[in-house]
């Protein structure tokens, strides 16, 4: 799974030297279709990461298991995260 606070998890506009761009030359650099349809990885955008990010502090803890179920829906475009974290 990749997370971000941002909403598209990848640069924009693209950068013209990326990788991506020589791997995937149609996607023109965005790597949605990369990560969603090609290696099935979820993609997490507009996370609120800084509640977990003191929490963890608090703690004095930096690892932690990050369990993701999407819902069961039959050509599903999107999904909330339902994300649970587990120290």
């Amino acid at each position: 799974m990749v997370a971000a606070d941002n909403f598209t998890v990848e640069c924009l506009p693209p950068v013209p030297e990326s990788p991506i761009t020589k791997s995937a030359p149609n996607d023109r650099g965005m790597m949605h279709q990369e990560f969603l349809a090609k290696l099935g990885l979820p993609l997490g955008e507009l996370w609120r990461l800084g509640p977990f990010a003191r929490r963890m502090r608090q703690l004095d803890r930096w690892h932690a298991m990050l369990v993701v179920k999407s819902l069961n829906i039959i050509s599903g475009t999107g999904s909330p995260a339902n994300a649970t974290a587990l120290l």
